[in-house]
């Protein structure tokens, strides 16, 4: 049982079940990821919306915080992107979350913030939604998983369009009824790949780029609180989210691509500072590019910044830390790599794209010092194709 344990870390009930119909609520609302003190809360909505309440009751003492929010249309479209945050929250706690728009109620949802249980916890993980059965996402939301990551392929995005054109793109594709059934029944994260970032093939200038960034960040709330000082043009849309004991670091490997370099500098110097900072039991770096296996292209043609990459990783020593990466096969594989003339060998889950109705899902279990990770992989019919598992001691250098 996952989501049915009262204290669950960071989990989410949601009541998949509208409270009432609005015409206002076109897509959402989505929850985005959940700290200790808040989550953001994403709609896609018609154009004569006014206002958004939100009411909080707190399980153990009906209090109850209110958020009251006046809708601004940005671009002054018919159908708009629109994201709230909620802040103020406490860690170990269970709330109701009742969402009124424009003074109807449209949805209920039980949230719960961080706890220091630990706990079992399991989370879907894909990438490309391009030609696949939409009836995959029915069973993906009966998994009942803590959360998904997105490792980008969400929209397809050509150079020809207007800013407006991929606007419209991106709504195209979350007024699909299934998909949106499946985005507000767990929290969603994402990073971007190719087709939701590269129609401009190779941006010469951050102007360009803020563009592009600035339209996927309407679509994708993934901040809450911002923990250090940065921009766009140093880490790109580089995050990293704590959830019970693991920590989850999805890298860009779009912003700073160039012919020798694919994370850049300033990212992968982030990343190891914050992976030295962590006391997770399992350290997952997450991106859409293969790391090491050997597909078209992966991190390992960058031959210097690899390198560099790999003795990072043998300077840090760091435990618990695997890979997961888009293959360009259909099939998953677990794959290892040893850090050049030492006994110690580098994980990496490679899963096959959405597109191929398959989804993958990495799960965590056990008691604390004894914890297995397990990778999966179903059909467009939740039937298991694949599951390989790690204990922890495996990834101990």
């Amino acid at each position: 049982m996952y989501k049915y344990i009262v204290f669950i870390v960071f989990s989410f009930l949601f009541n998949l079940n509208t409270i009432a119909q609005s015409n206002k609520v076109i897509a959402g609302p989505m929850m985005s990821f959940v700290d200790s003190y808040g989550t953001q809360i994403w709609f896609l909505l018609n154009s004569d919306t006014e206002k958004i309440k939100i009411d909080v009751s707190d399980y153990d003492s009906d209090k109850i915080l209110e958020y009251d929010f006046e809708v601004v249309n940005q671009f002054d479209l018919e159908e708009f992107p629109y994201t709230v945050l909620l802040d103020d929250l406490r860690p170990d706690k269970e709330y109701i979350v009742s969402i009124y728009v424009d003074s109807v109620l449209v949805k209920e949802v039980d949230l719960f913030t961080e706890t220091s249980h630990l706990d079992d916890l399991q989370f879907l993980i894909g990438h490309d939604l391009n030609s696949n059965d939409e009836g995959i996402f029915t069973h993906m939301s009966e998994t009942h998983s803590d959360f998904m990551v997105w490792l980008g392929g969400h929209v397809e995005l050509e150079s020809k369009m207007t800013f407006q054109d991929m606007v419209v793109e991106y709504v195209n594709v979350r007024k699909k009824e299934e998909l949106n059934n499946f985005l507000v029944s767990i929290p969603q994260i994402a990073t971007w790949s190719t087709s939701d970032y590269g129609f401009l093939n190779q941006p010469t200038s951050f102007e360009e780029k803020e563009l592009i960034y600035s339209l996927f960040d309407l679509f994708w709330p993934n901040t809450i609180h911002k923990t250090y000082n940065y921009t766009f043009q140093d880490y790109g849309t580089y995050q990293r989210y704590t959830y019970n004991d693991i920590d989850v670091f999805l890298l860009d490997a779009k912003t700073f691509k160039s012919e020798h370099s694919l994370y850049g500098d300033k990212q992968i110097e982030r990343l190891f500072q914050e992976i030295g900072n962590t006391g997770a039991t399992f350290t997952i770096l997450a991106s859409p590019t293969p790391f090491i296996s050997s597909f078209d292209e992966s991190f390992s043609d960058y031959h210097n910044e690899f390198q560099y990459f790999l003795d990072k990783l043998k300077i840090n020593n760091r435990n618990g830390l695997f890979l997961i990466s888009v293959g360009s096969e259909n099939e998953p594989r677990l794959s290892h790599h040893r850090l050049d003339d030492s006994s110690s060998f580098i994980y990496e889950f490679s899963l096959p794209v959405l597109g191929s109705n398959n989804y993958s899902m990495i799960s965590l279990k056990g008691a604390k010092k004894n914890r297995i990770m397990s990778f999966e992989t179903y059909n467009k019919n939740g039937h298991l194709l694949y599951r390989k598992s790690l204990h922890q001691d495996q990834l101990t250098n």
